[in-house]
């Protein structure tokens, strides 16, 4: 299959896709910071709400499949399990640091996603990165410990970075997860990371908080379940398919500051210069560990958040 090159002129309709997709995925620190509900019950509303859509969607796109689907999965159900536990934990985890710091610590703590990528690939036999790779990991780290402080009035913050940096480890070995089992369908793949991943939070549902919910977490939760993992994914399926690869890897990037920006505008949170100038460090070291411009050879999953 061949490349889309840079040198063809863009279609705005994808530009103004990759628009809409970055700001619903720009959103989400911020909504998950002002719901209130706990990361647990949180976890449970958002991820029942994907599986459903998710699952009404495979259907209605495969209405005649469905015999064929459900022989796949009960096949191939370890693997996954495996996608879809370590997307739940990636979501538990970056709901814990969102709640614990903020919203714009979460984000950067996640952020950092890019850069471990790489690392992981190497661990796990996908090639050993280059020297690029490396000085975009150094950048990143240093981006990090200058989004955390020191001092004991930030130890929140110091913690919910480590938390949401861990968060990025999850997500980045989820690439390696879907290739080393791409024989199997991207649609029953994409399913399962959600379906699979409810029972991570089933588990942890008697010590969630179940009280009613308000009129505002009823729309913020039908905001995250629905609006973002529905139509934000299948926006940045489009954009991936119609702009070229190394465009992409760039937009995908734009969701931290547009995070930052959001998180700023809608729930006043400061951004701090230390911050500033590590979300720089951190996604300039993303695009040198992902070598944008080059074909990499683990593609990352797009920033559902």
């Amino acid at each position: 299959m061949q490349l889309h090159t840079t040198s063809a002129k863009l279609p705005r309709a994808a530009l103004v896709k990759a628009l809409g997709a970055t700001l619903l995925f720009g959103s989400v620190p911020a909504a998950i910071r002002v719901v209130q509900v706990d990361s647990y019950a949180l976890g449970v509303w958002r991820l029942s709400l994907a599986a459903v859509g998710m699952t009404a969607l495979v259907l209605l796109r495969r209405p005649r499949a469905w015999r064929t689907m459900i022989g796949e999965i009960r096949r191939d159900w370890p693997a996954l399990a495996a996608v879809g536990v370590c997307f739940g934990l990636h979501w538990l985890l970056y709901f814990q640091s969102i709640k614990l710091a903020n919203a714009s610590i979460g984000a950067l703590g996640f952020s950092t996603c890019g850069v471990q990528l790489p690392l992981l690939g190497w661990t796990f036999g996908f090639g050993r990165p280059s020297a690029a790779a490396m000085l975009g990991v150094a950048l990143a780290m240093f981006g990090s410990y200058l989004c955390a402080p020191a001092g004991g009035a930030a130890d929140n913050l110091a913690i919910g970075m480590a938390i949401g940096v861990l968060s990025g480890t999850l997500y980045a070995a989820l690439p390696m997860l879907h290739q080393r089992h791409r024989r199997l369908d991207h649609e029953i793949r994409t399913w399962a990371q959600f379906a699979f991943a409810l029972p991570v939070f089933l588990v942890t549902a008697p010590a969630a908080d179940w009280s009613p919910l308000s009129p505002r977490d009823v729309w913020l939760i039908l905001h995250l379940g629905l609006l973002v993992n529905l139509v934000g994914h299948y926006l940045w399926v489009q954009v991936s398919t119609e702009l070229p690869l190394a465009m992409t890897s760039a937009l995908g990037y734009l969701q931290l500051p547009a995070s930052l920006g959001l998180n700023h505008l809608l729930i006043g949170e400061h951004i701090t210069p230390g911050m500033a100038a590590g979300g720089a460090c951190i996604v300039a070291g993303n695009l040198l560990a992902l070598g944008v411009g080059r074909r990499p050879s683990i593609e990352a999953e797009p920033p559902t958040g």
